[in-house]
């Protein structure tokens, strides 16, 4: 058996949380509540419990009505929401990291690249505090300078050290650096 450890798999792309969970559990809850009225209506056919089913109490209630207009309203809210449920169940999930180059896999999350072009912008002689602010492929730098309007070259400086800082990732984003004390 030899010493030798093969490269881990990469791990998976991080991915947002689905807008359909929250839907999900919903759901569950409805047939839970459905599963309560079964079993209730089970027990009571079979006379373990006395008392109507609650299905058969329902279905006498609404016996003999008629189609009414506020009925027609009822529907189109049920197709509208319907269409937006599928539409969120459709609708892909959101990247939160970007890859880094690297053959195990490790992905750098957009809080974190926020934190390092804040940092790294921070770094550059010349300003004197960084915020960094963006998701996917754009990341936007605001910066101010130790002397207010007066460094012309603060903004490309600190793009500079920016890109150097993001090379190590697969797909850098694109950078924008403002001097917030130039204005």
């Amino acid at each position: 058996m030899s010493g030798e450890v093969g490269t881990p798999p990469a791990a998976k792309d991080p991915r947002g949380f689905p807008g359909v969970v929250i839907l999900g559990v919903l759901w569950a809850l409805v047939l839970i509540a459905l599963g309560v009225v079964a079993g209730h209506d089970a027990l009571a056919y079979t006379g373990i419990l006395s008392g109507e089913p609650w299905v058969e109490r329902a279905l006498s209630a609404v016996d003999g009505s008629q189609p009414r207009y506020w009925m027609v309203g009822v529907g189109v809210i049920a197709i509208v929401v319907g269409l937006v449920l599928l539409l969120a169940a459709l609708r892909p999930r959101a990247h939160l990291g970007r890859a880094v180059r690297a053959e195990t896999g490790v992905f750098l999350l957009d809080r974190g690249l926020q934190r390092l072009a804040a940092t790294a912008a921070e770094d550059v002689d010349g300003v004197d505090w960084a915020k960094a602010s963006g998701r996917g492929s754009k990341l936007r730098v605001d910066v101010r300078g130790l002397s207010v309007g007066q460094d012309t070259g603060l903004e490309q400086r600190v793009r500079e050290t920016l890109d150097a800082r993001v090379s190590a990732l697969r797909s850098p984003p694109s950078i924008q650096v403002n001097d917030v004390g130039r204005r």
